[in-house]
């Protein structure tokens, strides 16, 4: 029997517990008129989540990262249909870990980051309705690491604190930022990842949040914590803070 709620009477957290509590096998979806998200269990752990912002499966996203090469990808899948009897209980993570393509701790990390990035992003609805299919088990999704509901809830109310901090510097995602025309003492100090040093090129005459998220493909709590780290640092503005400093 499906479990239901909506989220004005039951948190996703609260679901999430109960879900764990019973070391529940099954999906979770979630609906609201413009998005849609699932979160696969198994015994009251997580293993899979999408939402608008992650539909790619894991392995697509191990390739989009370049943690792996499409070639290994295609190569643990086809060991995967073939694989002999007594390995054909291998998910597909074991198998790219087994091959040497990589490392079993990268691969853990890896996953627990991408469903802490698609889990937040839910964890943010304020409305929406909740549904628990418990014969429905995302058997293809299932490459065998999972997370355990407290850490993917403290994580989530990490961010959320974070991202309380971030909104009172990018209130939405039209707010403007553009390179600061004279960097404050504090960016001498600064030594900027790749990802920090594309953002900031883009700035070079000034863009939305909304448009970075669609340059760069970073979701819009990655660009806007890496905006507020630059606009801390001095590094860029908001461009009405601009034109009232000039």
């Amino acid at each position: 029997m499906a479990l239901e709620g909506n989220l004005r009477d039951f948190s996703i957290a609260d679901m999430f517990r109960l879900l764990a509590t019973g070391r529940k096998t099954g999906t979770l979806h979630l609906e609201r008129p413009d998005a849609q998200g699932k979160v696969c269990f198994k015994k009251g752990r997580v293993f899979f989540a999408s939402s608008n912002w992650h539909r790619e499966s894991l392995g697509r996203r191990l390739v989009k990262a370049a943690v792996i090469s499409e070639k290994q990808l295609r190569q643990a899948l086809g060991l995967q249909k073939i694989q002999k009897k007594e390995k054909a209980g291998r998910r597909l993570g074991q198998i790219l870990v087994d091959e040497g393509y990589l490392d079993g701790r990268v691969l853990e990390s890896f996953i627990q980051e991408q469903i802490n990035d698609t889990l937040f992003d839910l964890f943010r609805w304020e409305e929406g309705e909740l549904r628990f299919e418990p014969d429905e088990t995302c058997d293809d999704e299932d490459i065998g690491i999972s997370v355990s509901v407290e850490n993917i809830i403290m994580e989530a109310s990490r961010r959320l604190e974070l991202w309380s901090r971030i909104k009172q510097k990018i209130p939405n995602m039209d707010t403007e930022f553009i390179m600061a025309s004279a960097p404050g003492d504090k960016s001498m100090e600064i030594h900027l990842k790749p990802r920090e040093w594309m953002l900031l090129c883009y700035l070079h005459g000034g863009r939305s949040v909304r448009e970075l998220v669609d340059l760069t493909g970073y979701n819009d709590f990655e660009t806007a914590k890496i905006l507020f780290g630059m606009h801390a640092a001095g590094l860029i503005e908001r461009i009405e803070e601009g034109m009232g400093a000039s």
